[in-house]
């Protein structure tokens, strides 16, 4: 009895391919026992059976008589064609109408894909939904038009985490109370009235006008300042009028607390706390730990939906306060998933009316 022996481990999983449908036809045609084709093939005999029994054509012999033989290119074809057949329905496949809505709403109205999808879940008269995804594979598809990853602001801005970065850590002034002593109910953000303050740059290395960004912990309301500089004296004045148009006592029962990073405009504890009208404390500051911006992380995502209208690098005293004003009611006013798709002027409004 003749022997055969493969040295190919056994394939789970895969198609046949041309090449070993080649072979299979012509071991059949020198009468191999289909266990000795799928020993050498290191398959599976049934599923050298199933290829055979797919593959048969046909044919005549020399006397005219009818007889069926495996043809490679036939089963090669059979296999092309269920391969047609195999996968879901493209959901948006017929409702290109709502792939148009969705195009907009990311390239026209800066929307997030999880937050485009609960806006479709809300719209009855949408013939067609989708889950968030399902939404991103169809963008690394490229089905939805003129969206591309690229034009996903928050995908294209993520970045791996450095590994075992050098950490230059700054004295700390002894005046500053650290993030570690705020007191439970501010971090686990159950009381309001608790913000993070940060600056946001234009053109570096110039003295050109800045962003003082202030979030509220609890809500993620928004409060935007523009600054003519990048300096201890603006933020003052800028806590100043803040102060002087809300009141004193309002200002006190709306801002608590305010944590900040460890730049040198943030340097003056005593400035910052004390109120410019009255003998008491203005705000209670707390400061994060040196190169932690995880800990300011309302402040950080803030920034970072600003930054879809003004990016990096862009001179930020071309933009007027009427402008800067539009896009902070447009923040505000914009669903979050962390807030159940709700906005933070919902929640920042049910906290003014308690």
């Amino acid at each position: 009895m003749e022997q055969t022996k493969s040295n190919r481990p056994e394939r789970k999983g895969k198609h046949l391919t041309r090449e070993e449908r080649i072979m299979i036809e012509t071991m059949v045609k020198t009468r191999r026992h289909l266990a000795q084709i799928a020993h050498y093939l290191g398959r599976n005999r049934w599923t050298i059976e199933h290829e055979v029994k797919r593959g048969e054509v046909e044919h005549f012999d020399t006397q005219l008589r009818k007889k069926k033989v495996y043809s490679s290119d036939r089963g090669q074809d059979v296999h092309d064609l269920n391969a047609t057949a195999k996968g879901p329905e493209l959901k948006l496949g017929k409702h290109h109408d709502t792939a148009v809505f969705i195009s907009k709403k990311i390239l026209i109205h800066k929307r997030s894909p999880p937050d485009v999808v609960a806006h479709l879940l809300k719209e009855q008269h949408m013939p067609a939904t989708v889950c968030t995804k399902t939404l991103y594979a169809y963008i690394d598809q490229g089905l939805i038009p003129g969206v591309s990853n690229e034009s996903l602001w928050e995908k294209r801005k993520r970045k791996r985490p450095k590994k075992n970065p050098v950490r230059r850590v700054k004295k700390q002034h002894a005046r500053r109370t650290s993030i570690e002593k705020r007191p439970k109910p501010v971090e686990n953000r159950e009381e309001f009235g608790h913000w993070e303050l940060d600056l946001i740059v234009g053109e570096k290395r110039t003295t050109k006008p800045v962003l003082m960004t202030l979030v509220e912990r609890k809500t993620r309301m928004l409060r935007v300042r523009k600054l003519p500089d990048k300096t201890q004296a603006s933020v003052f004045q800028a806590l100043k009028a803040m102060e002087r148009s809300m009141g004193v006592c309002p200002f006190r029962s709306m801002f608590k607390s305010i944590t900040a990073d460890n730049g040198s405009e943030f340097l003056d504890v005593e400035q910052m706390e004390r109120s410019g009208f009255s003998k008491k404390r203005r705000v209670k500051l707390y400061y994060a730990h040196p190169y932690s911006s995880w800990e300011r992380g309302s402040s950080e995502n803030g920034n970072r939906i600003i930054r879809r209208f003004i990016t990096k690098g862009h001179d930020i005293g071309k933009w007027t306060l009427k402008r800067i004003g539009e896009i902070e009611k447009w923040i505000n006013n914009y669903p979050r998933k962390i807030l159940a798709y709700k906005t933070a002027q919902e929640f920042f409004d049910l906290e003014m009316a308690a």
